[in-house]
C-alpha cells in the first residue's frame, strides 16, 4: 500500500512514520519495522512515484498537489490494517491500496473500521455498500487446495469454500454490511 501526502506534509508523515523505531534493512536498502508481532518494510524515499502510470500521477496530483509518497509492505490484512490504523489518524492525504483504488485517508479509515474484515486487494470500497459478507474458519486442512485458515469477507454461501471445507467443521459469522 502507498500513503501519500503533499509535498509540503513529508517530514510530518515521515517523523510519524520515523517514530516506530525503524530500523535499515540491508538487504533492500530500505527500513524495517517490527511491531505488534508484524513485520513491515518501509520506503520513505518517495521513490515509488516513479512507478504510477501518468494518469494516476495526474490524478493524484489534482487531489492533492505535488505528492510525496511512502511505500509500506507487509506480511499479511491485519498487518496492514495495524500500521494504518497507527499511522493514518490525522493525515491529511491519500491510501492508494495498490489494486487500482485512491482513497482519502479518512475515508480508507472509516471504511477499516465499519468493515474490520475487507480485504481491499480482492474487493474495491464500491463493493461494499449494501453488501452481506461473512467471515469463516474451517478445521485444519484436508487437502492441498485448502489453507484451513481464516476467510474474511466472504458472500454468504460461497459454495467455493464450502467445497474446500466439506467434511469439517465450519463456523459462519454474517454481518450485513450498510
Amino acid at each position: 500500500m502507498i500513503i501519500l501526502v503533499p509535498a509540503e506534509r513529508r517530514p510530518s508523515l515521515e517523523g510519524r512514520i520515523r517514530c516506530l523505531e525503524l530500523v535499515p534493512d540491508p538487504s533492500t536498502g530500505d527500513e524495517g519495522l517490527h511491531q505488534h508481532g508484524y513485520s513491515y518494510c518501509i520506503d520513505l524515499s518517495g521513490g515509488i512515484l516513479a512507478d504510477y502510470e501518468p494518469e494516476e500521477l495526474e490524478q493524484v496530483t489534482t487531489r492533492i498537489g505535488e505528492p510525496y509518497a511512502v511505500y509500506v509492505s507487509c506480511e499479511s490484512m491485519d498487518a496492514a490494517r495495524a500500521f494504518l490504523r497507527e499511522v493514518l489518524p490525522g493525515v491529511d492525504g491519500l491510501v492508494d491500496t495498490n489494486h487500482h483504488e485512491i482513497l482519502q485517508a479518512s475515508e480508507f479509515l472509516t471504511l477499516v473500521d465499519r468493515y474490520p474484515g475487507w480485504d481491499w486487494r480482492r474487493r474495491p470500497s464500491t463493493g461494499l455498500s449494501g453488501s452481506r459478507l461473512a467471515s469463516a474458519s474451517c478445521g485444519s486442512p484436508a487437502g492441498p487446495d485448502h489453507d484451513g485458515g481464516e476467510v474474511q469477507c466472504r458472500p454468504v454461501g460461497d459454495s467455493e469454500f464450502l467445497r474446500r471445507c466439506a467434511g469439517r467443521q465450519v463456523r459462519w459469522s454474517a454481518q450485513a454490511c450498510d
